[in-house]
């Protein structure tokens, strides 16, 4: 099968995406985006139309300029280039080795003539007149789910597509949903504290289990690291009160405790159904990623702002 890699390389004024972002076009499918609207519909176009001719061979790219007003009819008063790269069976034993090379921090160079091959790019290498380095993507941040209940069940969908790498957490297999390749990762752990306790550094925790014992040792687990990103405990503010006056007890440090965000979501949406909670906290993970993914833990004025009062 054949794809047209489509990625923004440069970018002037005011534009739908910033250069980096990426649409990947089959003959049948669309994997991501790169906004806009009419620029996305004449991407697609000149995509799928280099999937349907033969084009100038193995390597086939095409550079298009577009000025957004003029060009497209759109309000965005910027302009920008895309590069599109056909591939196919020809490239496959290159991408191949390139993937098997790849470690963490790699980044590729692009060519942006056709019949010059992939490369890996060299370490501090930047985007050039004939070559396109992607900026340095951190990837996606893992956020953990502990519960499979209804209210973990309508969070999932609701993170696709918000930079998260997603786990799902249960003791009983019964519980997961039917599996899903885009959604999320299903972790069946007898105890689910020691998941907590090995989580990635930054990590997302969301706890939402059936029970508040488990809840509480799951909370334990990753206030006594301290090194997590967001963690969310779905709840009154009651039960945060008795928590924070139980783990304080355990000896959690009090500038850990301060950074338990529970209720969780936005108060915005008041909603209580599996549905709009789940709304409510993807709004609020949402809102905290730019904060967020310094990859430094919050303080806890800024988790105080996200918290909600519901």
């Amino acid at each position: 099968m054949s794809a047209v890699l489509v990625t923004i390389v440069k970018t002037k004024g005011s534009t739908p995406r910033n250069a980096g972002a990426r649409m990947l076009v089959t003959a049948h499918e669309i994997w991501q985006t790169i906004g806009g609207g009419a620029l996305e519909f004449d991407a697609m176009a000149t995509a799928q139309a280099m999937l349907a001719t033969a084009g100038t061979g193995r390597w086939d790219r095409q550079l298009v300029r577009r000025v957004l007003g003029p060009d497209m009819g759109q309000c965005c008063g910027g302009s920008l280039s895309l590069l599109l790269e056909k591939f196919g069976p020809d490239e496959a034993a290159v991408l191949a080795g390139l993937a098997a090379a790849a470690d963490t921090g790699t980044r590729l160079a692009h060519p942006l003539v056709a019949a010059i091959p992939l490369r890996k790019a060299k370490p501090g290498e930047q985007s050039a007149e004939t070559m396109f380095v992607a900026p340095v993507d951190d990837g996606q941040r893992p956020l953990f789910i502990y519960g499979a209940g209804h209210v973990a069940r309508a969070v999932v969908p609701r993170m696709i597509g918000l930079g998260f790498d997603l786990f799902l957490v249960d003791v009983v297999k019964s519980r997961f949903p039917p599996p899903n390749s885009h959604a999320a990762t299903h972790v069946l752990a007898h105890h689910p504290e020691t998941v907590a306790a090995r989580a990635p550094a930054s990590a997302v925790h969301l706890v939402m289990t059936h029970d508040h014992a488990l809840d509480e040792a799951i909370c334990l687990a990753i206030l006594s690291r301290g090194d997590f990103g967001f963690l969310g405990l779905i709840g009154s503010a009651t039960k945060r009160a008795r928590f924070v006056r139980r783990l304080r007890q355990a000896g959690v440090a009090p500038e850990h405790l301060d950074r338990l965000v529970c209720p969780i979501g936005i108060t915005e949406i008041s909603g209580k159904t599996p549905d709009m909670v789940a709304l409510s906290v993807a709004a609020q993970l949402a809102i905290w990623q730019p904060a967020g993914n310094n990859r430094q833990p919050l303080s806890p004025e800024s988790v105080n702002v996200l918290g909600s009062k519901r």
